[in-house]
Protein backbone atom coordinates (compact mmCIF):
# COMPACT_ATOMS: atom_id res chain seq x y z
CA UNK A 1 0.00 0.00 0.00
CA UNK A 2 1.20 3.34 -1.03
CA UNK A 3 1.92 6.11 1.97
CA UNK A 4 -0.76 7.60 2.82
CA UNK A 5 -1.59 11.50 1.86
CA UNK A 6 -0.92 13.08 5.51
CA UNK A 7 -3.22 15.80 6.40
CA UNK A 8 -3.35 18.50 8.64
CA UNK A 9 -6.67 20.13 9.94
CA UNK A 10 -6.67 24.33 11.33
CA UNK A 11 -10.06 25.25 12.30
CA UNK A 12 -11.35 26.88 15.36
CA UNK A 13 -14.56 24.72 15.60
CA UNK A 14 -13.29 21.70 17.42
CA UNK A 15 -16.51 19.56 16.72
CA UNK A 16 -16.24 20.17 12.82
CA UNK A 17 -12.28 19.93 13.09
CA UNK A 18 -13.55 16.32 15.06
CA UNK A 19 -16.02 15.84 12.23
CA UNK A 20 -12.95 16.02 9.40
CA UNK A 21 -11.02 14.25 10.97
CA UNK A 22 -13.41 11.11 11.47
CA UNK A 23 -14.22 11.33 7.53
CA UNK A 24 -10.33 11.26 6.50
CA UNK A 25 -9.41 8.68 9.12
CA UNK A 26 -12.10 6.25 7.30
CA UNK A 27 -10.29 6.94 4.10
CA UNK A 28 -7.15 4.18 3.33
CA UNK A 29 -4.90 6.83 1.69
CA UNK A 30 -5.07 9.72 3.55
CA UNK A 31 -4.17 9.94 7.55
CA UNK A 32 -4.61 13.18 9.65
CA UNK A 33 -1.24 13.79 11.08
CA UNK A 34 -2.24 17.00 13.51
CA UNK A 35 -4.85 19.19 13.87
CA UNK A 36 -4.95 22.77 15.80
CA UNK A 37 -7.45 25.46 16.26
CA UNK A 38 -5.91 28.55 15.31
CA UNK A 39 -2.79 30.26 13.70
CA UNK A 40 -0.49 30.30 16.11
CA UNK A 41 -0.89 26.54 17.24
CA UNK A 42 -0.60 25.45 14.16
CA UNK A 43 2.58 26.93 13.03
CA UNK A 44 4.25 25.61 16.56
CA UNK A 45 2.79 22.12 15.32
CA UNK A 46 4.17 22.77 11.97
CA UNK A 47 7.83 22.87 13.14
CA UNK A 48 7.80 19.05 14.05
CA UNK A 49 5.52 18.01 11.48
CA UNK A 50 5.61 17.40 7.90
CA UNK A 51 1.87 17.43 6.14
CA UNK A 52 0.70 16.87 2.11
CA UNK A 53 -2.44 18.96 2.36
CA UNK A 54 -3.11 21.38 4.88
CA UNK A 55 -7.36 22.35 5.28
CA UNK A 56 -7.08 25.50 6.64
CA UNK A 57 -10.68 27.53 7.54
CA UNK A 58 -10.04 31.08 6.34
CA UNK A 59 -11.54 32.93 9.23
CA UNK A 60 -10.24 32.50 12.47
CA UNK A 61 -9.89 33.91 16.07
CA UNK A 62 -6.12 35.34 16.19
CA UNK A 63 -3.78 35.31 13.22
CA UNK A 64 -6.47 34.60 9.94
CA UNK A 65 -6.22 32.08 7.70
CA UNK A 66 -4.47 33.63 4.79
CA UNK A 67 -2.02 35.41 7.27
CA UNK A 68 -1.01 31.86 8.64
CA UNK A 69 -0.83 30.19 5.47
CA UNK A 70 1.59 32.63 4.34
CA UNK A 71 3.63 31.50 7.10
CA UNK A 72 3.29 28.13 6.97
CA UNK A 73 4.20 27.90 3.57
CA UNK A 74 7.52 29.55 4.25
CA UNK A 75 8.15 26.74 6.83
CA UNK A 76 7.04 24.12 4.77
CA UNK A 77 7.34 24.94 1.13
CA UNK A 78 5.56 21.71 -0.42
CA UNK A 79 3.02 21.22 1.33
CA UNK A 80 -0.44 22.04 -0.08
CA UNK A 81 -2.75 25.02 1.09
CA UNK A 82 -6.97 24.33 0.59
CA UNK A 83 -8.60 27.08 2.40
CA UNK A 84 -12.16 25.60 3.41
CA UNK A 85 -15.06 28.55 4.17
CA UNK A 86 -18.66 29.51 4.92
CA UNK A 87 -17.95 31.88 2.78
CA UNK A 88 -16.94 32.41 -1.01
CA UNK A 89 -16.72 36.23 -1.46
CA UNK A 90 -14.28 37.92 -4.20
CA UNK A 91 -12.39 39.29 -1.71
CA UNK A 92 -11.46 35.88 0.00
CA UNK A 93 -11.19 33.96 -3.23
CA UNK A 94 -8.72 36.96 -4.47
CA UNK A 95 -6.06 36.32 -1.52
CA UNK A 96 -6.16 32.80 -1.46
CA UNK A 97 -5.17 33.33 -5.44
CA UNK A 98 -2.80 35.67 -4.30
CA UNK A 99 -1.02 33.33 -1.79
CA UNK A 100 -1.07 29.79 -4.11
CA UNK A 101 -3.65 28.21 -2.56
CA UNK A 102 -4.02 25.02 -3.99
CA UNK A 103 -7.91 25.16 -3.28
CA UNK A 104 -10.95 26.80 -2.03
CA UNK A 105 -14.15 25.39 -1.33
CA UNK A 106 -17.27 26.12 0.70
CA UNK A 107 -18.16 23.94 4.17
CA UNK A 108 -20.97 22.80 3.12
CA UNK A 109 -19.75 20.87 0.38
CA UNK A 110 -20.52 16.98 -0.24
CA UNK A 111 -17.57 14.63 1.65
CA UNK A 112 -16.77 12.93 -1.73
CA UNK A 113 -16.06 16.39 -3.49
CA UNK A 114 -13.91 17.33 0.05
CA UNK A 115 -12.33 14.38 -0.11
CA UNK A 116 -11.80 15.06 -3.97
CA UNK A 117 -9.82 17.90 -3.05
CA UNK A 118 -7.09 16.24 -0.94
CA UNK A 119 -6.44 13.89 -3.79
CA UNK A 120 -6.43 16.58 -6.27
CA UNK A 121 -4.09 19.31 -4.48
CA UNK A 122 -1.83 16.05 -3.12
CA UNK A 123 -1.45 15.21 -6.92
CA UNK A 124 -0.53 19.05 -8.09
CA UNK A 125 -3.63 19.84 -9.05
CA UNK A 126 -5.74 22.83 -8.34
CA UNK A 127 -9.50 22.71 -6.42
CA UNK A 128 -12.17 25.78 -6.88
CA UNK A 129 -15.61 24.51 -7.40
CA UNK A 130 -18.98 25.94 -7.45
CA UNK A 131 -19.61 29.88 -6.99
CA UNK A 132 -15.39 30.12 -6.61
CA UNK A 133 -14.89 28.82 -9.89
CA UNK A 134 -17.39 32.07 -11.04
CA UNK A 135 -15.13 34.28 -9.08
CA UNK A 136 -12.19 33.09 -10.51
CA UNK A 137 -13.18 33.54 -14.16
CA UNK A 138 -14.17 37.14 -13.70
CA UNK A 139 -10.09 37.37 -11.79
CA UNK A 140 -8.93 36.14 -15.05
CA UNK A 141 -10.87 38.35 -17.24
CA UNK A 142 -10.00 41.74 -15.42
CA UNK A 143 -6.15 40.49 -15.03
CA UNK A 144 -6.60 40.20 -18.92
CA UNK A 145 -7.92 43.41 -19.66
CA UNK A 146 -5.23 45.25 -17.65
CA UNK A 147 -2.56 43.10 -19.00
CA UNK A 148 -3.40 43.81 -22.79
CA UNK A 149 -3.57 47.74 -21.50
CA UNK A 150 0.34 47.29 -21.00
CA UNK A 151 2.38 44.44 -22.73
CA UNK A 152 5.91 46.46 -22.78
CA UNK A 153 7.41 46.67 -19.78
CA UNK A 154 8.47 50.62 -18.88
CA UNK A 155 12.04 50.00 -19.65
CA UNK A 156 11.53 48.05 -22.81
CA UNK A 157 13.68 44.96 -21.89
CA UNK A 158 13.06 42.14 -19.89
CA UNK A 159 15.77 40.70 -17.60
CA UNK A 160 15.43 36.88 -16.12
CA UNK A 161 17.30 35.06 -14.05
CA UNK A 162 19.61 32.66 -14.83
CA UNK A 163 16.77 29.64 -13.69
CA UNK A 164 14.12 31.37 -15.20
CA UNK A 165 15.91 31.15 -18.39
CA UNK A 166 16.74 27.84 -18.00
CA UNK A 167 13.14 26.97 -17.66
CA UNK A 168 11.75 29.36 -20.14
CA UNK A 169 14.37 27.36 -22.23
CA UNK A 170 12.50 24.44 -21.47
CA UNK A 171 9.07 25.15 -21.89
CA UNK A 172 9.97 26.26 -25.39
CA UNK A 173 11.25 22.53 -25.59
CA UNK A 174 7.69 21.56 -25.18
CA UNK A 175 8.61 19.89 -21.55
CA UNK A 176 5.69 19.86 -18.83
CA UNK A 177 5.98 21.21 -15.29
CA UNK A 178 6.70 18.03 -14.15
CA UNK A 179 9.51 17.25 -16.32
CA UNK A 180 11.51 20.37 -15.54
CA UNK A 181 11.12 19.72 -11.85
CA UNK A 182 11.90 15.91 -12.15
CA UNK A 183 15.50 17.56 -14.46
CA UNK A 184 16.19 19.99 -12.31
CA UNK A 185 15.46 17.94 -9.64
CA UNK A 186 12.87 20.30 -7.70
CA UNK A 187 9.10 20.40 -6.95
CA UNK A 188 6.39 21.03 -9.29
CA UNK A 189 5.29 24.01 -6.66
CA UNK A 190 9.17 25.62 -7.45
CA UNK A 191 8.63 25.47 -11.31
CA UNK A 192 5.37 26.78 -11.01
CA UNK A 193 6.75 29.72 -8.84
CA UNK A 194 9.36 30.40 -11.74
CA UNK A 195 6.73 29.97 -14.34
CA UNK A 196 4.71 33.15 -12.47
CA UNK A 197 7.64 35.14 -11.84
CA UNK A 198 8.38 34.90 -16.06
CA UNK A 199 4.67 35.76 -16.89
CA UNK A 200 4.60 38.57 -14.41
CA UNK A 201 7.99 39.64 -15.88
CA UNK A 202 6.50 39.77 -19.50
CA UNK A 203 2.72 40.83 -17.83
CA UNK A 204 1.11 38.61 -19.04
CA UNK A 205 -0.83 35.36 -17.89
CA UNK A 206 -0.57 33.38 -20.82
CA UNK A 207 2.91 31.87 -21.31
CA UNK A 208 2.56 31.59 -25.51
CA UNK A 209 2.24 35.42 -25.38
CA UNK A 210 5.97 34.80 -24.09
CA UNK A 211 6.99 32.61 -26.50
CA UNK A 212 5.55 34.90 -29.23
CA UNK A 213 7.60 37.82 -27.36
CA UNK A 214 11.01 35.65 -27.69
CA UNK A 215 10.52 34.63 -31.53
CA UNK A 216 9.73 38.41 -32.54
CA UNK A 217 12.08 40.51 -29.82
CA UNK A 218 14.92 37.46 -28.68
CA UNK A 219 17.65 40.70 -28.15
CA UNK A 220 15.38 42.11 -25.33
CA UNK A 221 15.50 39.87 -23.15
CA UNK A 222 18.49 39.32 -20.86
CA UNK A 223 19.98 37.13 -18.00
CA UNK A 224 20.48 38.53 -14.75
Amino acid sequence: MNTPIKVFLVDDHEIFRNGLKQLIDREEDMEVIGEAGDGETALAHLTTVIPDVIIMDIRMQGINGIETAQAILRLRPNSKIVFFSLYDSPEYVAKALDMRASGFILKDTSNKIFLNAIRSVYADRFYFIGEVTDILVKKYLDSQKSTNANKTPANGSISLSRREHEILKMIRNNLSTKEVAEILHVSVRTVEAHRQNILRKFNTNNMDDVLQALNSEPNEISTE
